[in-house]
């Protein structure tokens, strides 16, 4: 076989198989493009999940916080101790309340103790209204008009110490809780179901982000192909020494160089090419074929 057959041959042999390690290359990149999409639109679905869980968790506690907030002014004998002129502190060691801190309760006492001398201020002694709706016309409006309840609460305490013979000062000097209001609230599972619910949607929250941590990770190596810039490099060699380096030869004029050493220099060229590309191949494959490899 003369050069010029022999160069043409490594040429085309050449080219097929760049074409190959071309295709399975561009292939590869398909495929880690449509496994990055489908990533992040599964972080998206997360991300939109652990906000609506969020946002549910969040409109339990505020209501779990409302009632247990609401349970220290109605359920226990807060509204009468604090007529008495007991502090906080007192109150909440008298009654055995825990369920919300000193520090929580604090705000929302100083407003229980301004509504109540709000309602002092306006409930007129010498015609005293009997149902709160009554006051409540006459009033006007209130200064907390989001605590109504807690309006009403106190204003049956007013109307108890009223209806004394005594004065206020003597009756409160006098007091005991069980004089007053008896409350007739009826338990209910309603707040052990939403402390269940919440708990539940919190152990969801952070299997999410598990999830998302885990997604995030296998997102950033995707960012790092394995494989790819390494064929591309392959095919760079494969290239230049099987298709660019012959291809300057060509029409190879015999008796112009020495036509033995181009011939081996060629062969060498070629058979490095193919060992280059092989290797290649050999070891994409086994290690793509390992689970978690990408």
């Amino acid at each position: 076989m003369d050069l010029t057959s022999l160069l043409t041959t490594i040429i085309s042999s050449t080219a097929a198989l760049v074409a190959i390690i071309g295709g399975f290359l561009v292939s590869r990149v398909i495929s880690i493009s449509s496994e990055h999409s489908g990533i992040k639109r599964r972080l998206r679905e997360i991300n939109n999940d652990i906000g609506t869980k969020n946002e549910l968790i969040d409109g339990l506690e505020k209501y779990l916080f409302e009632d247990d907030l609401n349970d220290f002014v109605i359920d226990d004998d807060s509204i009468e101790l604090m007529i008495q002129g007991k502090e906080l502190e007192d109150i909440v060691h008298e009654i055995e309340y825990d369920r919300l801190t000193i520090d929580e309760l604090r705000p929302y006492f100083e407003q229980l103790k301004e509504i109540k001398q709000e309602m002092f201020d306006s409930v007129d002694e010498k015609h005293p209204v009997s149902t709160f709706q009554e006051f409540n016309l006459q009033h006007g409006e209130l200064k907390y008009p989001d605590r109504i309840l807690w309006y009403k609460r106190i204003f049956e305490v007013i109307i108890d110490i009223l209806s004394e013979p005594k004065s206020p000062i003597d009756y409160l000097q006098n007091y005991e809780p069980a004089n007053f209001y008896k409350r007739n609230l009826q338990p209910t599972n309603n707040y052990g179901d939403k402390e269940k619910e919440r708990d539940q949607l919190k152990d969801e929250v952070n299997i999410l982000k598990i999830q998302k941590e885990e997604q995030e990770k296998i997102l950033e190596g995707y960012g790092r192909p394995r494989y790819v810039m390494s064929g591309l490099i392959v095919l760079g060699y494969a290239t230049v020494v099987g298709i660019c380096y012959p291809s300057t030869l060509l029409p190879y004029l015999e008796n112009t160089y020495d036509d033995v050493a181009t011939k081996w220099l060629v062969l060498i060229l070629f058979f490095s090419l193919l060992l280059a590309i092989f290797s290649y191949l050999t070891h994409a494959m086994i290690k793509l074929g390992k689970t978690g490899e990408r």
